[in-house]
């Protein structure tokens, strides 16, 4: 039973919606019933008013009456598509002597959505927003019985396209991840069409022939063939270091690389995790030790976003890094609570397919605890609780993290580098220092591989990063000391100086 008086105090708001109800039960209630069930829940009071801006009670006569009138109509097909309230969700309680009534609706089980009333399936859904109870539009309806189905909408067979619609490049980096991660699988064997079967990225259509799952053309499509399948599908990852300003960005529909969420994972995930500042440790001098909680809940987060879009939906899948937090939203709703999913321990994927796919190379998580795990890893670092949160119109969820970056100069201000470096290095390399921010203890780790011998595209090139990227990080490996450059630039050394930075 909940805390009537904090609520009526808190006054009306997301999830709270207070009624008069001086006569009969208001029509409003089935309106607010509706919008509470196919958002994330809340209560509606009767018996209590607005007045001069402030909630109070009025209380209701013959509250035994109302609430079987209530249980009359919950029943009622005709009035409500379904009851998903239970007895302990409709009370009387007694306020300031006078009479009220609770209705707790929680938030609807995705297989009762969309919840309606009137017998009016696109008329009758409702769902809440700052401003009350609005109704579903037809896209609204159109994603709650999406994921009404237990037939994932991932693993549906695309019949007007064929295996060579889906691009041999992304599926050959896939096999080769696949392959250093399981060397004696069986599947290792098979061809490419045997292999994207078991995988689920091809089913046996009606015909008898093997065409692509929606799962297999979005994890392993190309941008333009992936779009007229879904003409709302988008990726972007962006970070926004000063304002109006693009630092890096990487989109699906320039034509420059595949366009399909295997390689946008591949292509952002370490841009995503750079500059976070969490210390690091090399093995033997020269291998990167186990990555932190931090870098790992980053990872998990990024697969999420990808794996539980509704691909469907609009706007597409984002991620904005910025000076301070990172934002990762994606269409669709949780198909579970947020409550649910932040204390984890339910795994319900929209995606099951594609979860499968990376689930395959070691990527996601099994059992539901993701944004567990992140919330954890978060509140151990000592920054503030991640906050998730659902959009209505169009159907959004929004995962924001804190995260403390090293700072980093405009490109424009950084200093020349000599491209190549010699090979006259010392022989004994000081230990690297404990405390080195990921992407430059990568710089600081291959040029001891190499004993200096590797130019900075080579660098930029084994990283994955730009050219300018590189420079920007060797100054600042200068500027704190750990790095030097001694005697010219051709003819010269780099030498690593054995201080913590």
């Amino acid at each position: 039973m909940i805390d009537v008086k904090d609520i009526i105090a808190s006054g009306e708001h997301f999830r709270m919606e207070a009624k008069k109800a001086e006569g009969g039960l208001p029509d409003s209630l089935w309106e607010s019933y509706s919008a509470f069930a196919n958002s994330d829940g809340g209560v509606v009071l009767l018996g209590v008013s607005e007045i001069n801006k402030k909630l109070v009670v009025t209380g209701v006569t013959d509250a035994t009456q109302k609430i079987q009138n209530i249980w009359n109509q919950l029943n009622n097909r005709q009035k409500v598509s379904v009851n998903i309230l239970a007895e302990r969700h409709v009370y009387a309680q007694k306020i300031e002597g006078k009479e009220l009534i609770v209705v707790e609706v929680p938030r609807a089980d995705r297989h009762d959505k969309p919840v309606y009333i009137n017998n009016d399936l696109l008329g009758g859904a409702y769902r809440r927003n700052a401003e009350g109870d609005y109704h579903c539009t037809l896209a609204e309806v159109k994603a709650m019985l999406r994921d009404q189905s237990d037939m994932p909408a991932d693993s549906t067979v695309i019949d007007e396209l064929n295996p060579s619609d889906l691009d041999a490049e992304s599926i050959a980096r896939y096999r080769n991840h696949f392959k250093s991660l399981k060397p004696v699988h069986i599947w290792n064997g098979l061809d490419d069409a045997a292999f994207l079967q078991k995988t689920g990225a091809l089913r046996r259509a009606e015909s008898g022939d093997f065409k692509p799952t929606l799962a297999g053309l979005i994890m392993f499509g190309t941008e333009d063939v992936i779009t007229q399948i879904l003409p709302d599908y988008f990726l972007d990852y962006r970070e926004i270091y000063d304002a109006g300003r693009w630092s890096d960005r990487v989109v699906s529909n320039l034509g420059e690389w595949s366009g399909n969420i295997f390689d946008f994972f591949f292509k952002v995930v370490n841009k995503l995790t750079s500059e976070v500042k969490i210390p690091f440790r090399l093995r033997n001098n020269v291998e990167r030790a186990s990555d932190t909680p931090v870098h790992i809940a980053l990872r998990e987060a990024l697969a999420n976003t990808v794996i539980h879009a509704d691909y469907y939906g609009r706007r597409g899948v984002v991620i904005e890094k910025k000076r301070g937090n990172i934002m990762f939203a994606n269409p669709g709703v949780f198909r579970p609570s947020m409550k649910e999913a932040l204390e984890g321990g339910i795994s319900d994927p929209r995606n099951p397919t594609i979860f499968k796919m990376f689930a395959l190379i070691d990527i996601g998580e099994r059992a539901g605890s993701g944004l567990f795990n992140i919330h954890s890893v978060w509140n151990d670092a000592g920054w503030a609780d991640p906050v998730l949160s659902e959009n209505y119109d169009p159907d959004r969820t929004i995962l924001t993290v804190e995260a403390e970056f090293e700072e980093g100069e405009d490109d424009d201000e950084v200093n020349d580098v000599p491209e190549n470096v010699p090979e006259n290095v010392p022989e004994n390399v000081p230990d690297v220092p404990e405390n080195v921010p990921e992407n430059r203890l990568d710089i600081i780790t291959m040029l001891i591989q190499n004993k200096a011998d590797i130019s900075l595209p080579e660098i930029a090139e084994k990283l994955k990063v730009n050219l300018k990227t590189i420079k920007r990080d060797i100054e600042k490996l200068k500027a704190k000391g750990l790095l030097e450059r001694v005697g010219p630039d051709k003819g010269g050394f780099w030498k690593i100086n054995n201080k913590t930075i």
